[in-house]
């Protein structure tokens, strides 16, 4: 009888324990029961995002860095198994310009080069001669010859910039522009091809 007794108590307090309504025995706690029974609950107190994250943990972050033998094997595979071999591109373009390869869709990135290094020497130059003040007008950068092309009343209230040297070919006039439209003040523009 009492062995019966004991098995329909533990019975009961398994029950109760799956439904929330009471602890484990003392023996069976790791933790002190009568603590967290004192604490207030989680809905009560206000949390910042602060401690949330100085005292919670994050999911889905890596624990480890993948070795350069498993980065290689996702990217290649295995050559026993799964053997993915790189694939020659069929798509390379040769320069107009200079002759270089380059991917279709893509810069040429020797001219890309040429065009940096050329933007580069103006940058230089303009914060040279006008400083790293604010500029409320649009600044024109003139190569060697270029600015006896017009009268100097057209250049009289601009911002220029001289370079040394002559214009490369590569490099055209209107590169520099802002636009080769003047702006319009209308207000009823339409839409263009209607019936």
């Amino acid at each position: 009888m009492n062995k019966l007794s004991l098995a329909i108590q533990k019975f009961e307090q398994a029950i109760q324990i799956i439904f929330g309504r009471g602890f484990p025995p003392r023996s069976l706690c790791a933790l002190d029961c009568n603590g967290f029974l004192n604490e207030p609950k989680a809905g009560n107190r206000s949390s910042s995002l602060k401690e949330i994250f100085d005292n919670g943990f994050l999911w889905a972050v890596p624990t480890k860095r993948r070795s350069i033998a498993e980065r290689l094997k996702r990217r290649f595979g295995i050559m026993k198994y799964v053997w993915k071999p790189p694939i020659a591109k069929t798509n390379l373009l040769s320069c107009v310009n200079c002759g270089y390869h380059y991917e279709a869709g893509r810069l040429c990135g020797h001219c890309y080069e040429k065009v940096k290094l050329e933007t580069k020497e103006m940058q230089d130059a303009i914060q040279k001669e006008l400083g790293l003040n604010p500029v409320e007008q649009n600044v024109i950068v003139l190569y060697d010859g270029e600015k006896d092309s017009k009268t100097d009343k057209f250049w009289k209230n601009q911002r220029i910039v001289e370079m040394p040297k002559k214009r490369p070919s590569w490099f055209h006039h209107n590169l520099l522009e802002p636009t080769s439209q003047e702006s319009s003040n209308k207000k009823d523009v339409k839409p263009t091809n209607l019936v």
